[in-house]
């Protein structure tokens, strides 16, 4: 990993001083890192405004990603129900959604969670309800024999059974609610990353364009490490499975 963010940089370096990119629309690694330190403040202030989107949007997705997919992959009936659905409404992009969602929760961080909860859920439902509807028989039939029922059957048996799925569910949503969130405040101007490197890029700052740039890039890398390492820590059994694969 280190290896390639130093060749990347390396390559950006390259463009930049050789004018191989004009200098107004790429700006120099130690412009870019200068801009950083500069302006600290305000991209920790603009970085907490799209975590705090981000954080409420993929919430609101787990939760009901989990649900909705545990109840779907349980039940044939409500799976063939919601199957055409899911075929509808899970290719359009979120970004089409922002004048609706304008009208209905205006500007703000409203609006960003919701269409992060929308592009969020999908990969978190689909996982769950493929996970649960994969759980073994044998692994049913032996909890009902030992007097499990209904919730705690999902608690105790389904829910651990389908957690490698859900947790790669999860891990997708992470990098798509992110992605998201920058892309709305770009379009929508709701503050946060996305309103900073607009304002950038307006204001022809082209250095503060790329350190907006440059922090987005590290959060997601932090959030996505991070999650990561939490899911190996929590699910041991998945990194054994995938171990005897």
């Amino acid at each position: 990993m280190i290896g390639g963010v130093a060749v990347a940089v390396g390559l950006w370096e390259v463009a930049s001083v050789t004018n191989l990119v004009s200098s107004t629309a790429l700006a120099s690694v130690n412009a870019t890192a200068a801009a950083i330190v500069e302006h600290a403040g305000a991209l920790s202030s603009a970085a907490g405004q799209t975590l705090e989107a981000w954080a409420v949007g993929l919430f609101i997705a787990t939760v009901a990603g989990v649900l909705v997919g545990t109840l779907v992959g349980r039940s044939r009936i409500a799976d063939a129900f919601t199957e055409t659905l899911v075929r509808m409404m899970r290719p359009l992009p979120s970004l089409a959604l922002i004048p609706i969602a304008i009208l209905i929760a205006g500007l703000g961080l409203k609006m960003t969670a919701g269409l992060v909860a929308f592009t969020s859920f999908w990969p978190i439902f689909i996982n769950t309800r493929y996970g649960v509807d994969q759980v073994e028989n044998l692994l049913l039939e032996t909890a009902t024999t030992l007097g499990l029922r209904r919730t705690a059957l999902v608690r105790k048996v389904v829910l651990p059974a389908a957690a490698p799925l859900i947790a790669s569910g999860f891990q997708v949503a992470v990098s798509l609610a992110l992605s998201v969130t920058v892309a709305v405040e770009l379009v929508g101007g709701t503050g946060g990353i996305g309103s900073y490197v607009l304002a950038a890029q307006q204001a022809n700052v082209v250095a503060n364009m790329y350190a907006g740039i440059v922090v987005g890039g590290i959060l997601g890398w932090v959030l996505n490490t991070g999650f990561a390492a939490l899911f190996r820590r929590l699910l041991p059994w998945a990194n054994r499975r995938e171990g005897s694969a």
